[in-house]
């Protein structure tokens, strides 16, 4: 039986890890959960080192964390599940698409990624929304059951976006460009005070035929293989 550590960027009783933790379950993997107290989006890879964390197991293999999802992959795989080996992270479903730069900034890759940096196979899984939660639950983990036997060079990490309404079948996939144009919104509260908020403005994407973007318009889910090396290699040997 295999050991899933099962962490998100939504927070607790989010429908996507719920129902996730249900389907892994039923198909008897043995799952612990593991996901911060409240929405972390955007957080990116960040460990929470200025502060302690409290951790409260609010029933049987469901922990709660007042940190980021990259608190939660760590504390649980050397502190809390040190004793029991686990085979996968498996981070989402999350609510919101993470294509294109968004890996870098997203809590959810980074939930997964964390487990990859230690050596263990990480996924990360994210929707536009829940309207076709269980579609989707269904099919990642048969999706699931099949990558396991496949043997694959250990670890890898998947960043899996999932398409609205019916699933076309999946396309393996790499990244496109998603740019937010830049935008801050000033306001000032009734004592006074100026405050900022960051984006709202909606993205501007930029695919190839082969990205993540394409595959999930055309109604695909789009799996892509990441890795931690981000060096430019064409810029490294123009400066050598």
């Amino acid at each position: 039986m295999k050991n899933i550590l099962l962490v998100n960027d939504d927070g607790p009783f989010s429908e996507g890890v719920e129902k996730l933790k249900e389907r892994f379950e039923n198909n008897g993997f043995s799952v612990f959960v593991f996901v911060p107290h409240q929405e972390m989006s955007a957080c990116s890879h960040s460990l929470t080192l200025t502060k302690p964390l409290h951790v409260k197991e609010i029933k049987k293999n469901y922990f709660i964390v007042d940190g980021t999802p990259s608190d939660c992959t760590y504390l649980a795989l050397f502190h809390f599940l040190k004793e029991i080996k686990i085979d996968y992270v498996v981070s989402g479903v999350n609510r919101g698409y993470n294509m294109g730069e968004d890996v870098f900034y997203s809590g959810t890759v980074a939930g997964a990624m964390e487990g990859f940096f230690h050596g263990i196979n990480g996924i990360a899984v994210s929707a536009k929304d829940f309207s076709n939660i269980d579609k989707i639950v269904t099919h990642f983990v048969d999706f699931f059951k099949k990558l396991i036997d496949d043997k694959l060079p250990s670890p890898f990490l998947l960043n899996i976006n999932y398409p609205e309404g019916d699933i076309k079948g999946i396309k393996f996939t790499s990244l496109s460009s998603r740019l937010y144009p830049g935008n801050v919104e000033e306001c000032v509260d009734p004592r006074g005070v100026t405050s900022y908020w960051i984006g709202g403005v909606p993205a501007v994407w930029n695919g190839e035929e082969n990205s993540d973007i394409n595959a999930v318009k055309q109604g695909y889910v789009s799996i892509t293989p990441l890795k931690a090396d981000i060096t430019d290699d064409s810029l490294l040997e123009k400066l050598r």
